[in-house]
């Protein structure tokens, strides 16, 4: 009868290729368990800087849409001055509105300021939106200071010398809020681009892993064959 090749691993003693097997399928079991843990740790720290970020550059953009409305209603309540404000209590009324509104646009500029600085998104247009804000509250008041309520002409008069004094901080404001929607578009886009490059990589990870386990289980099954062979016989 011919003999059955005799491996050099068939010379170890079943205890100690016992040890091996089990050695090699600890070392497995601690590698796929910190792999999945490293990424599943990776995955929610992606999500979440995802999900911060995608908040940050909405509230951004609302922000800025808000300062936009404002800035409008602002402009409204400043015509309404001159068209009403030959009545005291109206006149009270609008100014008080006009002053609401300009707030609220300050503090909506300064707000904006703040977030994009956080998110770390440089929008210059944000400063000069501030300076031609305060610079347009200046010339409103001097303005209203040759406005006569009892003559219905200083009306005319105080419009013909702000007319257009808006457009500026108009135009200001929709540059920064197109802006701010580029550099979020930009944003997004790298964002994706990372995490579809981080998805390859766990993908070849992935598969380093599939034949560690096929190399391990292969392993085992021979491990075990030999075992059984190099067992001595039962007895009837």
């Amino acid at each position: 009868m011919m003999k059955e090749p005799h491996s050099t691993f068939q010379d170890i003693s079943v205890k100690r290729r016992v040890t091996i097997s089990l050695s090699i399928l600890v070392v497995l079991i601690i590698v796929i368990g910190l792999y999945g843990l490293v990424a599943i740790v990776e995955s929610n720290q992606r999500l979440h800087k995802s999900v911060l970020e995608g908040q940050a550059m909405a509230n951004a953009i609302d922000t800025a849409r808000l300062s936009q409305v404002h800035f409008k209603k602002q402009v409204q309540e400043w015509k309404n001055i001159l068209l009403r404000g030959n009545d005291k209590d109206l006149f009270n009324k609008h100014l008080k509105a006009f002053q609401d509104e300009e707030r609220k646009v300050n503090e909506y500029l300064a707000s904006l300021s703040q977030m994009t600085s956080g998110a770390q998104m440089s929008v210059s247009r944000i400063a000069a939106a501030i300076k031609v804000h305060e610079e347009l509250g200046h010339q409103y008041r001097e303005a209203l200071k040759k406005y006569k309520q009892s003559d219905l002409k200083s009306a005319v008069l105080v419009d013909k010398s702000v007319r257009g004094i808006d457009r500026a901080l108009t135009d200001e404001i929709d540059a920064m809020v197109g802006m701010i929607k580029t550099l979020a578009e930009k944003r997004l886009k790298e964002t994706e681009l990372i995490a579809r490059t981080q998805m390859e990589a766990y993908k070849v990870l992935s598969f380093f892993i599939i034949f560690l386990i096929v190399a391990g289980v292969l392993f085992g099954i021979y491990n075990v064959r030999s075992i059984i062979k190099d067992l001595p016989p039962e007895e009837n």
